[in-house]
């Protein structure tokens, strides 16, 4: 997977810049010398068969994971000393309390705005949630358990949920 290898961190302007990227779990190599510019605007699809890798690199690009070798840098500063976690947000591939508990589809979209960093008054969260799920059409299902939703319509709150943050 190369992609601009010349520019991988010579575009200040790229949202994400990705430097012969390799993760290595017990002596296997599990990303190899990944090379990947996303600017702002773009969409990138990562594909591959499961065991490729997919979910490894996106971690690796959060900082999530560590690197072997290689470099990824954020908004232009490397991800091991980016701050500004607000600009970013993230879908994960699903809910691990999905139908544990039950939660409204509006409470799984609104719990992306609590904690310290994130205090909006009540006018201002519920504006943003409305906002959201209108955007990926599921106001109407709000006060719906999240496990009476189909999974394409989970897979939308998660993208409500990441949308209501107004990350970058």
């Amino acid at each position: 997977m190369t992609h601009d290898h010349a520019h991988a961190h010579g575009d200040p302007g790229a949202v994400f810049s990705v430097a012969r990227a390799c993760v290595t779990f017990d002596g296997e190599c599990v990303v190899d010398e990944v090379d990947l510019t996303i600017r702002p605007g773009e969409f990138v699809a990562v594909l591959g068969e499961n065991g490729a890798g997919k979910s490894t690199l996106v971690r690796a690009m959060l900082g999530l994971t560590q690197l072997s070798h290689g470099s990824v840098r954020l908004h232009g500063v490397p991800v091991d000393q980016f701050k500004q976690w607000g600009r970013v947000g993230y879908v994960p591939q699903r809910l691990l309390s999905a139908g544990a508990v039950p939660t409204s589809v509006h409470e799984v979209v609104e719990s992306a705005l609590w904690g310290p960093k994130r205090r909006f008054r009540m006018t201002r969260r519920s504006a943003l949630v409305e906002q959201a799920l209108r955007d990926v059409d599921l106001w109407d299902r709000r006060d719906d358990r999240l496990d009476t939703l189909s999974g394409g319509q989970q897979r939308r709150v998660l993208i409500a949920r990441a949308l209501a943050t107004g990350a970058d």
